[in-house]
């Protein structure tokens, strides 16, 4: 059937949707203009009044704070309007589709107030649904009654955003997917290693090989010597963000009306997570920030039944969306976050964890700082602190390796404009800076390390905030492994990105952030797959003495060096580690601290584990499977 995408009738709505005042009107009886009309179907007058007064409070209409304080359904609002305006309503189960008309860039061809449907009964009619947050909608659509305009019915925004979504689906996924390969592959992970990389390999193996034939003992020494530079230099900083290190309390917030308070987005990627569903939605709805400007994308791969249904059973106000994922490109947690993005509307947006407890003022910290930051301030990082230490060792070695990263060595690193790798969850981004550096990195299994360090070389800075988010680490060594695994073969991948040749060129940069971001991504994979060999040399050496009493020359440096290194590096992880942590939690956090060793060791199976996976499967996402709260965990402080 033909169909007309454009029309004048069309067009006029869609101004008017466009017209969006900064504050609403008041009627003589004081109700704001988008709810007015209710007076005269005998909606409660003290409703009414209280969405009317929270409207003027919020800087927002009185229909959207009647419908996010579920004053009103949706569907009883816009059947109301349609009523009192004189048209007809079409309910959400007869909309079939949305038919496409004129090409539309995504953002406005997902909140387009207008559109031609094909219904279910095979007619196309012109359909409108004018946001709740656009008053003069409501005065221009029962101003015209009886006009040439009167053809277009009303129907629930939610319906044609879902009908937009469904119909730009694989665009949106195709974008989500492969839209940083394609505009700039130089940052993307997808295309691995370069020539470049073939070359300086081989040089160095050949330098190395005719160094050991022509003088064995002095090239061993030599290149035991260039490799241990990465543990010192991993130490160094570690010690350096150890004496510098501050304890800081919670930075005191000010007081602003609601109505200064922009729209908010909190995006949370979800797979397999119908265990903790239930604690999620009540985490997201302890957040203190105004609910109409406060948009939470629930975002599933669109085959993980479980957790859509589970989704589906808990009461979720008008703050959430459920966001289905479909099965394009690599199924990694980057991939669902740009699929999320382009359905955001906040000027910021803040990620969290399926298993995160965020502070209930973390927002409005964040926001407060941004608004007082430099616009080259382009994320903040919130500290993430265990909430689980006492299960076991390893949650308690965990929860010491979290505290000496996100209250240590972060904070020490942002105060001296060096480079970050950033966290997965808790992080708040200027959305402007996000979509300027390309979004999340799709085939980057770390996407988080590789962003921060994306957006330093972007010219953009990365600051701290000081509430955080409570989280449970792994209590199982073989689901601490595969965690493990993932985050360091996204090392591998984002060290290989950061030393293609376009990236080695300093250009603005200065050279000590440069030699941090390689410090700590060599470092991280270097130390990990060298730690046991390094074990293995010591006791070599202590068996070859145990038999013949001497120690060769060359062995006993290499000895007195790998010695010295791991003393050191026990000694400053254990340092930092107790300096970060809670006064109260450093008994059992000194307990604990023999285990290191072993934590280490397994850290570097880790190592080995990610560096075959990196050669035969590069972006396989190893899932971490969480579990309900534990109710006798650590609770927010303040």
């Amino acid at each position: 059937m033909g169909h007309e995408p454009v029309t004048g009738r069309l067009e006029y709505l869609r101004a008017l949707t466009r017209n969006r005042p900064g504050k609403p009107a008041a009627n003589e009886n004081h109700y704001c203009e988008t709810i007015a009309f209710l007076a005269e179907h005998a909606y409660p007058a003290a409703h009414l009044s209280r969405a009317s007064r929270l409207a003027m409070r919020n800087g927002t209409t009185g229909a959207g704070e009647l419908l996010a304080n579920g004053l009103i359904t949706e569907d009883a609002y816009y059947r109301t309007l349609a009523d009192h305006a004189g048209r007809k309503f079409i309910a959400p189960e007869d909309i079939a589709e949305i038919l496409k008309g004129d090409p539309q860039p995504i953002g406005e061809a997902l909140s387009s107030a207008t559109a031609w449907c094909r219904l279910t009964d095979g007619t196309v009619h012109p359909v409108a649904a004018p946001s709740p947050d656009a008053p003069v909608i409501t005065q221009n659509l029962i101003a015209r009654r009886g006009g040439k305009d009167m053809r277009i019915a009303l129907t629930v925004p939610s319906v044609l955003r879902k009908a937009a979504i469904a119909r730009l689906r694989d665009t949106l996924g195709e974008e989500a997917g492969f839209r940083l390969a394609n505009e700039m592959p130089a940052a993307s992970a997808k295309h691995g290693a370069s020539a470049w990389h073939g070359f300086a390999l081989a040089v160095m193996l050949l330098v190395a090989a005719t160094g050991l034939f022509v003088a064995p003992a002095t090239a061993v020494v030599t290149i035991h010597v260039l490799v241990s530079l990465f543990f010192l230099a991993n130490i160094a900083l570690r010690l350096a963000a150890t004496f510098g290190f501050r304890r800081e309390g919670p930075t005191p917030l000010a007081r602003f009306e609601n109505a200064e308070r922009p729209v908010y987005s909190v995006v949370v990627a979800l797979y397999r997570e119908a265990s903790v569903a239930h604690d999620l939605v009540a985490s997201l709805k302890s957040l203190n920030w105004p609910r109409l400007k406060l948009e939470i994308k629930l975002v599933c791969e669109e085959d993980d039944r479980r957790t859509l249904a589970e989704l589906e059973n808990q009461k979720l106000d008008n703050r959430f969306e459920i966001v289905r994922v479909p099965r394009l490109g690599p199924r990694t947690k980057p991939k669902a976050l740009n699929y999320a993005l382009p359905l955001c509307s906040g000027a910021f947006v803040t990620l969290f964890d399926a298993e995160d407890r965020p502070h209930p003022d973390q927002i409005e910290e964040a926001w407060q700082t941004f608004r007082r930051s430099q616009s080259r301030i382009a994320a903040l990082q919130a500290p993430l602190v265990i909430a689980n230490p006492r299960r076991n060792w390893i949650a308690g070695l965990f929860h010491i390796e979290y505290a000496a990263q996100f209250r240590g060595l972060l904070p020490f690193l942002t105060r001296l404009g060096l480079p970050v790798p950033l966290g997965g969850t808790s992080t708040h981004f200027r959305r402007a800076a996000l979509e300027h550096c390309g979004a999340w990195d799709p085939h980057n299994v770390t996407e988080d390390a590789d962003l921060g360090f994306r957006l330093w070389r972007a010219g953009f800075r990365i600051g701290t905030i000081s509430r955080p988010t409570l989280e449970d680490a792994p209590t199982d060594a073989s689901i601490w492994l595969r965690q493990r695994t993932r985050w360091i073969k996204g090392w591998i991948q984002t060290w290989i990105v950061n030393t293609r040749l376009g990236a080695l060129r300093p250009r603005r940069m200065p050279l000590a952030g440069v030699l941090i971001m390689h410090t700590l991504l060599a470092g991280t994979v270097i130390c990990s797959l060298l730690f046991p060999l390094t074990l293995a040399l010591i006791a070599g050496v202590a068996v070859w003495t145990a038999f013949t009493g001497e120690i060769p020359l060359a062995l006993r440096w290499l000895t007195a060096i790998d010695l010295a290194n791991i003393a050191l590096a026990f000694g400053v992880h254990a340092a930092l580690g107790l300096r970060a942590v809670e006064p109260a939690e450093r008994w059992r956090t000194v307990r604990v601290l023999p285990m290191l060793p072993v934590y280490w060791l397994l850290m570097s199976v880790a190592g080995w584990r990610a560096l075959l996976q990196y050669f035969r499967n590069p972006f396989l996402w190893e899932k971490t499977p969480h579990a309900p709260h534990d109710p006798n965990g650590v609770k927010h402080r303040f």
